[in-house]
């Protein structure tokens, strides 16, 4: 058993008419300005991470040394949206790769 839109709709009583969000696809250079401007990692850092992943991807091995990285230099904003992606990328968002996350969700936790 699971929770459905129509359940969602009933209960809540919100509209669920249409598509909720589109989004445009990244390119590589868009998402290692993503991961320098919202994770403050470094640009050769990035586009190697973003090549070794060949797409807009990052690893959860990866993501996981940022935040540790993060937390070092006391840097809790950075931190937070790093953990975040990874929580989201790990329940919410998983996929079946299991070891990488979309860089499309880091859009979302820059606001």
């Amino acid at each position: 058993m699971t929770i459905t839109l129509d359940d969602v709709s009933n209960l809540l009583h919100l509209p669920i008419v249409g598509q909720f969000y589109k989004h445009e696809t990244l390119d590589a250079d868009s998402t290692n300005d993503l991961l320098v401007e919202s994770l403050r990692v470094d640009h050769g850092v990035a586009s190697e991470e973003t090549r070794h992943c060949r797409g807009a991807h990052v690893r959860l091995n990866w993501l996981k040394d940022v935040y540790e990285d993060a937390c070092s230099r006391r840097q809790w904003t950075v931190a937070a949206r790093a953990y975040l992606l990874h929580l989201v990328s790990c329940t919410i968002f998983a996929d079946k790769s299991a070891t990488s996350v979309t860089m499309f969700y880091l859009g979302f936790l820059s606001i």
